[in-house]
């Protein structure tokens, strides 16, 4: 499989250009790349362009466009998907978040909740940012595609159900103690216009408050069979099985 590197935008419109430090390490540090050899680069709004290695220096590279950027989204899921994923240990928050883009999802909004082990301070919530973000362009490019995921700043979940309670998704929240669950294969199918919100709560689940919020916002409590599943594990079992269900599965 040819190497890809994402390069945002805008692009350089002459036929030769530098690689940026961060392709440039990726690419001649870590991978070996010599001149000759050809990438791929996408800008993570659907533009995916072939380059071929030119020049290589000790700090540097060059390359030259082999194609012009065309847009590239066949393979974006159909479903527009939210993952709101309750804030866990780093390696478990690490992997869903990697796991959630491979798997198609559209937006992920970290969520402080009150049974939420992990506690940010203003300045572990920036770096944390930076380190999310770089494992969605990983996943990105390992995954072909071309449009990245948007990263929302970790919330409180109340504020976040706020913000989506007026909006006329379709919203699951996977809470196995709610009083009348439901499983996702009797629900209805959402319309191709709707997005779909999910819902995932920390290692020790939602508490009796947090449950309310949820369904005064519409969420419907739901079910994925008689078993429990971890945090890290429940909302990409959800993502799975809706794009079985109504996606490109």
């Amino acid at each position: 499989m040819r190497s890809r590197f994402y390069a945002p935008a805008p692009w350089s419109k002459t036929d030769e250009f530098t690689l940026s430090p961060d392709t440039f390490h990726h690419a001649i540090t870590v991978l070996r790349m010599r001149v000759g050899d050809v990438c791929d680069l996408f800008d993570g709004m659907g533009h995916c362009a072939s380059a071929e290695l030119t020049q290589i220096e000790k700090k540097s590279a060059q390359a030259r466009w082999l194609s012009k950027p065309t847009l590239q989204i066949d393979n974006e899921s159909p479903l527009n998907i939210t993952l709101a994923q309750c804030l866990s240990s780093a390696d478990k928050m690490d992997w869903t978040i990697e796991k959630a883009v491979e798997l198609g999802v559209r937006h992920i909004v970290p969520v402080f909740s009150a049974r939420s082990q992990v506690k940010l301070s203003p300045e572990r919530i920036i770096k944390k940012m930076e380190h999310w973000q770089r494992i969605i362009i990983a996943a990105s490019a390992q995954s072909e595609r071309n449009v990245l995921p948007t990263l929302a700043q970790p919330t409180p979940l109340p504020q976040w159900l706020g913000t989506v309670k007026h909006l006329s998704d379709y919203k699951i929240v996977l809470h196995p103690d709610a009083a009348l669950p439901t499983t996702l294969s009797t629900l209805p199918k959402p319309t191709s216009t709707q997005a779909i919100q999910i819902l995932i709560g920390p290692e020790s689940g939602l508490d009796a408050r947090e449950v309310e919020l949820a369904l005064h916002a519409n969420f419907k409590a739901t079910l994925l069979g008689t078993r429990i599943l971890r945090t890290e594990t429940a909302g990409l079992a959800t993502i799975s099985a809706l794009q079985a269900l109504w996606g490109d599965f």
